[in-house]
């Protein structure tokens, strides 16, 4: 005799998903549908749990906070209901990968977060003031070379170039050679 086991598959529409730090829960197969969002840079040691609850029967998807509040999400008839609901939730977190923090920046003592828009405009206006620095050492670099090429030269007696600012006396100018004590005297 051949036995068709059969599994039972659980065909819920749960689903979690992570948008700009936020988790967002969609249960439909609760008792009362629901749509739920909990903002995860406030709830940084909050857990999720499925409890029983014995007054109605039902298995309850509950939120405990760091504070030691509980908050009830939402209300299913059996346990694998709530533990799909529970378990999409997980992975969506487990998904996230840098969603879950969303970008902070400090203002005024208060933490803010932006769109993604306002994101990539802090960072082009950050790009921006490193290209000024960069642009602003390229111009010097420039004006320093320039400056350097156009300062005044002399031809020494052997047909290099000196600077102007190097003395050169007329008397050993002539290209006869000196010896280092006459040349000292006449100075």
């Amino acid at each position: 005799m051949i036995l068709n086991f059969k599994t039972k598959k659980s065909e819920s529409d749960a689903s979690a998903s992570v948008v700009d730090g936020k988790l967002i829960l969609s249960l439909p197969d609760a008792i009362s549908p629901v749509v739920w969002q909990m903002d995860l840079a406030q709830a940084k040691a909050s857990a999720l749990e499925v409890l029983h609850d014995e007054n109605t029967g039902h298995h309850v998807l509950k939120l405990k906070t760091p504070k030691g509040e509980t908050v009830e999400i939402a209300a299913f008839k059996d346990r694998l209901q709530a533990v799909t609901g529970l378990m999409a939730a997980s992975g969506a977190l487990e998904n996230a990968h840098g969603l879950i923090r969303p970008p902070a920046m400090e203002n005024t003592g208060q933490i803010t977060t932006h769109s993604h828009v306002q994101i990539k405009q802090m960072k082009k206006e950050r790009n921006k003031k490193w290209l000024g620095a960069v642009l602003a050492l390229v111009i010097l670099f420039i004006l320093f070379t320039l400056w350097s090429a156009t300062m005044p030269k002399q031809i020494g007696s052997n047909g290099a170039y000196a600077p102007a600012s190097a003395s050169i006396d007329p008397q050993t100018s002539s290209g006869v050679p000196v010896s280092a004590d006459a040349f000292l005297g006449s100075q």
